[in-house]
């Protein structure tokens, strides 16, 4: 008994630092997602765009902003003060303790405020069912979302951001544990525009819900864990 539990404290004390070492690598990504973001603001990458994103090929971006008082028919996706909807679709695949289930397809409601010509506020709330609903979650994130540069019409971006998780771990027939849990995320994407009020684009992001215990009838259940997703998604300006 004295060396099973021995066994298992190693095993805990393996998975805090895995988990301890993924987060060290969320923040080091974050830490050069600002400072390449610092570097493109310096070089104003962003104002090469098309000439159809502003409806002339004599202004730049930044005038966008100052037609406010003529209307919003200069408007395109992600520009600064667009409201950008989006539906998205993809696979969500579990990792670590979460692997135990099955992947399988999420959905995702999204929603981008353009802030700046490199920055955005970026917030959405999803759901997933793993394992004929052993295992489901439900998230509500918020985050920064920068983009990169302007390619023709396709842009690559970043996303960092934290939010809450809720998980549900269906333990027997009769009971459930659905925590409340905080969590970080991060990852790239792309976006096409299609036109001035519409894009599609695709997106891979890496969570981490900070685990903790819950106690069950069955005993103490270890929660939380990674996962990563994938997925694609198409939305509209206004």
């Amino acid at each position: 008994m004295k060396n099973l539990s021995l066994l298992q404290t190693g095993s805990y004390r393996k998975q805090s630092l895995a988990q301890a070492a993924l987060r060290v690598v969320c923040l080091s990504l974050v830490l050069v997602v600002l400072q390449s973001g610092a570097a493109l603001a310096s070089t104003s990458s962003w104002s090469g765009q098309p000439s159809w994103a502003t409806g002339s090929s004599s202004k730049k971006y930044p005038a966008v902003r100052g037609m406010q008082s003529e209307g919003r028919d200069n408007i395109s996706p992600f520009s600064p003060d667009s409201h950008n909807v989006a539906v998205d679709i993809g696979q969500v695949f579990l990792m670590g303790d979460l692997g135990k289930y099955t992947d399988n397809i999420g959905f995702r409601g999204h929603y981008t405020y353009g802030v700046s010509e490199l920055f955005a506020f970026d917030a959405s709330l999803g759901y997933s069912s793993h394992s004929d609903g052993s295992f489901s979650m439900i998230t509500a994130l918020s985050g920064l979302r920068m983009n990169f540069a302007w390619y023709d019409r396709v842009i690559p971006y970043a996303v960092f951001g934290m939010g809450f998780y809720r998980p549900n771990y269906k333990i027997t027939a009769a009971e459930s544990i659905s925590p409340l849990l905080f969590g970080l995320h991060l990852g790239p994407g792309v976006d096409l525009q299609l036109s001035r009020e519409m894009f599609f684009g695709a997106a891979l992001t890496f969570h981490d819900m900070f685990g903790t215990t819950r106690l069950a009838t069955t005993g103490p259940v270890e929660v939380g864990g990674t996962f990563t997703t994938f997925l694609v998604h198409a939305g509209m300006t206004f």
